[in-house]
C-alpha cells in the first residue's frame, strides 16, 4: 500500500470535520481522533487554532461536559475518589509517562457558569491540556488531566443512569481536605517538578486550596489568577486604546458583576496592579464595587474572606447594578456573574452617558452565559464600547465599521 504522508491525513481531517454541521459534532469527532490517533489530532489542531480553540474549549466544551456520560468513548486521564484513599501515591505510580510536566485537575464543582457536573467535568481538563499542547507546546505525554471525584451535588446527575462519577453528595469539610492533601502529595512524590493547575473549584473552596498549597508546590488557580491576569493585561490594553498609560490605571472605577471566585480573583489582581501603580491596598480597594445577588457587597454582612477588602460601608452598599452605575459612574464594567444577559439595555446606555469610551468585559463563560455581546455593547455605546469577552464573538459592522471583538 502506498504511505500517506501526514498532510494528506491533515486534509482527510479537516474535510471530514467541514461535514460535520455542528460545533459539538466537530468536538466529539476530533475527541475520537484524539483517542485513536493523538499525533495527527494535535497536528490538526495546531494548523487550525483559531477555527478549533472554541471547539476543543470555550465555548463547545461546556456543553461536551453535560453530555459527558452519554458521549462517553474510552477514559483519558485519571480520576480518583474516596475509596482511592490510602492508594493515591500507588496509582501515580502506575502512570505509564515517566516525565508529567503539566497536570489540570478540577472536582466538578462550578463548570464554567454551568455549575455542578461532579465527573463530567473532566471535559475541561482535557480540553484545557489539549491547548496546552497545541498553543503551548508541551508534548501530549507530558500533560495529565485529573478529575478529582468527591460527589455531586447535582440533583439530575445523583439519579442519572448515564453519570460516570460517584453518586453521593459532595464531600465536604475535613474529610475533602484531609483527601485532597493525599492527592497533592502523592502527585508531587511521584513529580516533584509538576505543574499543577486548579480548574473550576467552586468558590467556597479555591482560594482556600490555593493559600493551602502555594508556597509549597508549584501550582495555581486558573479562574482566580489566570483570569486575574488576562483581565489585568485586557484592562491595560483598553487604556491604551484610549491613548492612556498603565499609570491611569489607578484612576479607574471598576464596577463588578459577580462576587465568586472568578469576580474576587479579578478584583483582586485589578486591585494588585493598582497597589503597583502607587496605591495603598485600601485605597486600591476603594476603586471597586463588586456586586452579587443582594447588590454592592456590604462590609457589614458576613463576608467570606477573600471578599471583605471589597465590601464597602458607604451609601453605595446593597445598591443595584443599575443604581449603583448612576451613582458611581464607573470606567469599567466586568461581568463574573455567569448570568446571561444581566448587562441590559439600560445599564450600557447609562454607562454611555458619563463614559466616552466604556469599557466593558462581559467573561462569563460559555457564551451563552455572556453578560452582553459584542452586538448589544456596541449599538448601545453608538459604538464607542471597548469590549472583550470571555467566549469568542463574531465580528460585528457598525455603521459601516467593522469592529473585531477580543476574546
Amino acid at each position: 500500500s502506498r504511505k500517506v504522508t501526514m498532510e494528506q491525513q491533515v486534509k482527510r481531517t479537516e474535510a471530514q470535520l467541514a461535514k460535520e454541521d455542528s460545533m459539538i459534532r466537530k468536538n466529539r469527532y476530533l475527541r475520537d481522533l484524539l483517542d485513536t490517533n493523538e499525533t495527527l489530532f494535535h497536528r490538526v489542531l495546531l494548523d487550525n487554532i483559531k477555527e478549533l480553540a472554541p471547539v476543543v474549549y470555550t465555548p463547545t466544551v461546556g456543553q461536551a461536559c453535560l453530555e459527558f456520560g452519554e458521549s462517553f468513548r474510552r477514559p483519558r486521564g485519571m480520576y480518583f475518589n474516596h475509596h482511592d484513599v490510602g492508594d493515591m501515591a500507588a496509582m501515580i505510580h502506575n502512570w505509564p509517562s515517566k516525565d508529567v510536566t503539566v497536570i489540570v485537575v478540577t472536582d466538578g464543582s462550578r463548570i464554567l457558569g454551568l455549575g455542578d457536573l461532579g465527573a463530567n467535568g473532566m471535559g475541561i481538563p482535557i480540553g484545557k491540556l489539549a491547548l496546552y499542547c497545541a498553543a503551548g507546546g508541551i508534548a501530549p505525554h507530558r500533560v495529565l488531566p485529573i478529575m478529582f471525584d468527591v460527589g455531586t451535588n447535582n440533583p439530575e446527575l445523583l439519579k442519572s443512569e448515564s453519570y460516570l462519577g460517584l453518586q453521593h453528595p459532595r464531600l465536604d469539610g475535613p474529610e475533602y481536605y484531609e483527601m485532597l492533601d493525599e492527592f497533592i502529595q502523592a502527585v508531587f512524590n511521584r513529580f516533584p517538578n509538576v505543574f499543577l493547575q486548579f480548574e473550576d473549584f467552586s468558590s467556597d473552596k479555591a482560594l482556600n486550596i490555593l493559600e493551602r498549597y502555594r508556597d509549597k508546590h508549584l501550582c495555581f488557580n486558573d479562574d482566580v489568577q489566570g483570569t486575574g491576569a488576562v483581565a489585568v493585561a485586557g484592562l491595560l490594553g483598553a487604556l491604551r486604546l484610549q491613548g492612556k498609560g498603565p499609570g491611569e490605571l489607578k484612576n479607574q472605577r471598576v464596577m463588578v458583576a459577580g462576587a465568586g471566585s472568578a469576580g474576587i480573583g479579578v478584583a483582586t489582581a485589578l486591585a494588585d496592579a493598582m497597589v503597583m501603580g502607587g496605591l495603598s491596598m485600601e485605597e486600591a480597594c476603594q476603586q471597586f464595587w463588586v456586586c452579587d445577588i443582594n447588590g454592592v457587597l456590604d462590609s457589614a454582612n458576613e463576608l467570606e474572606p477573600q471578599q471583605l477588602p471589597f465590601g464597602r460601608s458607604d451609601d453605595t452598599v446593597g445598591l443595584s447594578l443599575e443604581d449603583c452605575m448612576k451613582t458611581v459612574k464607573p470606567t469599567v464594567l466586568i461581568g463574573l456573574s455567569t448570568v446571561g444577559g444581566l448587562f441590559k439595555e439600560p445599564l450600557i446606555r447609562e454607562m454611555g452617558k458619563h463614559a466616552e469610551q466604556p469599557i466593558i468585559f462581559p467573561l462569563s463563560n460559555p457564551t451563552s452565559r455572556a453578560e452582553c455581546s459584542n452586538e448589544q455593547a456596541l449599538e448601545w455605546t453608538n459604538g464607542r464600547a471597548i469590549f472583550a469577552s470571555g467566549s469568542p464573538f463574531e465580528s460585528y459592522n457598525f455603521q459601516g465599521k467593522t469592529y473585531v471583538p477580543s476574546q
